[in-house]
């Protein structure tokens, strides 16, 4: 049968922790050791001893300092296992300590004749009588809370306050028993007489001496004692041994009965300071194993979550593996089967004509789609400028209102204050569009979009969850809808490419995935806000710009920088044979001439002969450990005016991390058609 305290609180402290086999051998053994002594001094308990002056305050000074560090230890136990019952104890060892205190002061001969406080030559007398009988009354109060399983309150103000209230009472006791010793003397009978004992010290006494051992009984009477019932055992046989050596079977002060009682007094009061070191140490070594346990478990648990996290990247690299395979299988059909009916459709220009455009406008898609992978994964071509975005938001409206239809009202909310930022503008156009379209998709019924700039400043707080974001001034566009909105699991997963709800063939799953692509590339960050039955916001935060936006024109006519000469040379370098050959078709129908280069090397053993160049056009990442840029400074080095354009499928800033290369590399993004190359060669080469 469990004890009802015990089972209130954790097995954590002395009053609520059973007394182990080991303590109890231990306490026993200490009995055994204090009974074996009592007996050795009984029979010399009369004997006279010289009186030693320091006796008293050493005693006194050092029984109140111990009985204070337990009611101390006491009273943090109480907060720990909030026990009635050991406050009480606690009240009962500060008691016994603050009683020392006018005992030693009012001991007769120590500091007057009849001590101090207005004192007779009773009053320590008595007050070391009642400092005798009130502990055990303490100890009875504290078995009898026990057994009844008395708890405290739970709050920590309650628990303050019982801890102040116990000690004002305890305050109080020692004051009115002062009092009564040394103002009240007259109405106690004479117990000392010139230093020895009377008759009615005896009567005194052994009352005192019976409260011990019916504390000891009340005690010892439970079930299952906790550690500190155990001690308390031990304390209270030290205590009635202290009795009855010092005030019962001797003669009066300063004999071996006085001597030897006040030595197991002190050691009665230093039995649960001792434990409570012990307990204390044990404690302690229990917390370096738990440490040591919670430090392996936090690495186990750091491996189990890296492990959790790379299953979940291939995971992803799966779904995105897969994501772009069926796409591009499907787009790859259309090629192939056009170029195979291509193939056998000769002399029918009409019908090649026709075929020819389907595969393109594959390709095309194809090509869209890798751009939104490569801004998804921020290594897209990027030339950002310093624009107004209100400027650009303007000049999409028209295709925004193509794209959602007439039953979906486009409302702007624009700032005409909006600072600059500095961003690749076809990208932000691609991003806006995309969280057009999809908040149209959202609305099937229709509705309306909301468009919003504004600057804004983010503090540290609003981005205290995500490291990566600096704090610092934006422009904040919001796209909002009044759609659907989203599911929890849903908004969770609205940036991972491929992922879409909407039907079979009718999302590609990487409009969000763009938008977040282009917010990183962009140095900023995007935010979705979603309730379902109310709708979608998303928020785009750019950073501000302190540069001047430009003034966005017409880019100049292709027809304007085709080559009209037909004299420039271009110096091709691509590893690539099929790419190789295809581009240099594309040059030399556009009326250039070309020399090829499969490698960095052969393009330098052309380059230092003696046949002209105009322009290198070369792949960023070609074989032979020297890439395009360093290719370019090495060309320059041999033809000062030589004109360079690069080419590559990554952006310029992720050449810059990977390859350590200037972010401002003049580069034409793959693929790229023929049009475009005519554009950048032509400004590559007026350069």
């Amino acid at each position: 049968m469990n004890d009802p305290s015990t089972s209130r609180t954790p097995d954590v402290y002395l009053a609520t922790m059973p007394a182990t086999l080991v303590a109890k051998r231990c306490a026993l053994a200490t009995c055994i050791v204090l009974f074996g002594g009592f007996f050795a001094l009984v029979p010399f308990a009369r004997v006279p001893l010289p009186r030693i002056e320091a006796f008293i305050p050493i005693y006194d000074s050092t029984f109140a300092l111990n009985n204070l560090l337990t009611a101390g230890g006491l009273a943090v136990g109480f907060r720990r296992s909030r026990l009635f019952a050991v406050l009480v104890l606690a009240g009962g060892y500060l008691f016994t300590s603050l009683i020392a205190l006018p005992h030693m002061v009012t001991f007769p001969g120590l500091l007057s004749s009849t001590g101090l406080l207005g004192a007779g030559p009773q009053t320590s007398a008595w007050l070391d009588a009642f400092r005798h009988g009130a502990f055990p009354v303490f100890v009875i109060y504290y078995a009898l809370l026990k057994r009844r399983g008395t708890a405290s309150a739970q709050s920590q103000a309650d628990v303050r306050a019982r801890a102040r209230l116990a000690a004002v009472g305890a305050i109080a006791g020692v004051t009115f028993l002062t009092l009564l010793a040394t103002a009240g003397q007259q109405l106690l009978p004479q117990i000392v007489n010139d230093g020895n004992y009377t008759t009615t010290m005896v009567a005194v006494s052994v009352p005192v001496l019976l409260l011990s051992f019916i504390a000891l009984a009340v005690l010892g009477s439970r079930r299952q004692h906790s550690a500190l019932d155990l001690w308390m055992m031990v304390v209270l046989c030290a205590w009635a041994f202290d009795v009855t050596l010092s005030t019962v079977i001797n003669t009066g002060r300063f004999d071996i009965g006085f001597y030897s009682g006040r030595l197991y007094g002190m050691f009665a009061a230093s039995v649960v300071p001792i434990v409570l070191i012990v307990e204390a140490a044990r404690l302690y070594g229990q917390l370096d194993e738990a440490r040591a346990i919670s430090e392996e478990r936090n690495a186990e648990l750091a491996r189990s979550r890296e492990e959790l996290a790379q299953a979940q990247r291939l995971e992803a690299i799966g779904q995105l593996t897969g994501g772009v395979a069926h796409d591009f299988n499907n787009l790859l059909t259309v090629v192939i089967g056009n170029l195979d009916l291509i193939s056998g459709a000769r002399g029918d220009w009409e019908k090649i004509e026709r075929l020819a455009q389907s595969a393109m406008k594959a390709a095309q898609r194809g090509e869209h789609l890798v751009r939104q992978l490569l801004t998804y994964a921020r290594r897209q071509i990027n030339h950002p400028q310093t624009v107004n975005l209100n400027q650009l938001i303007t000049n999409i409206e028209n295709l925004m209102h193509r794209v959602i239809g007439e039953q979906i009202e486009v409302v702007s909310m624009l700032s005409p204050v909006l600072a600059p930022v500095r961003i690749d503008q076809a990208q932000f156009e691609t991003a806006i569009l995309n969280l057009v379209i999809n908040s149209r998709d959202a609305m099937a019924g229709g509705g309306r979009i909301t468009i919003e700039t504004q600057n804004v400043t983010v503090d540290r707080q609003q981005v205290a969850a995500d490291p990566e974001v600096i704090p610092g001034p934006y422009v904040m566009v919001a796209v909002s809808d009044s759609g659907a909105g989203m599911t929890p699991a849903v908004l969770a997963r609205a940036f991972d490419p491929f992922f879409t709800t909407k039907e079979v063939g009718k999302g590609s799953g990487l409009g969000l995935s763009q938008v977040y692509g282009f917010a990183k590339t962009a140095g900023g960050y995007v935010k979705i806000y979603s309730e379902l039955g109310i709708g979608t916001t998303v928020k785009l935060y750019l950073p501000q710009s302190s540069d001047w936006p430009i003034l966005l024109k017409t880019s100049v006519e292709t027809a304007s920088l085709q080559s009209a000469s037909g004299r420039e040379t271009i110096l091709v370098v691509e590893d690539d044979e099929d790419v190789l050959a295809v581009t240099a078709e594309s040059l030399r129908e556009l009326g250039y001439q070309v020399v090829t280069a499969v490698n960095a090397a052969q393009a330098l053993e052309i380059l230092k002969g003696d046949q002209p160049i105009d322009l290198l056009f070369s792949d960023v990442i070609i074989p032979g450990g020297t890439n395009g840029a360093q290719l370019a400074v090495t060309a320059r080095h041999v033809r000062p005016d030589l004109k360079v354009l690069l080419t590559s499928g990554y952006t310029a800033a992720a050449l810059s991390l990977e390859h350590g290369l200037p972010d401002n590399l003049n580069v034409v993004g793959k693929p790229y058609q023929r049009d475009e190359l005519a554009k950048k060669l032509r400004l590559a080469i007026a350069e």
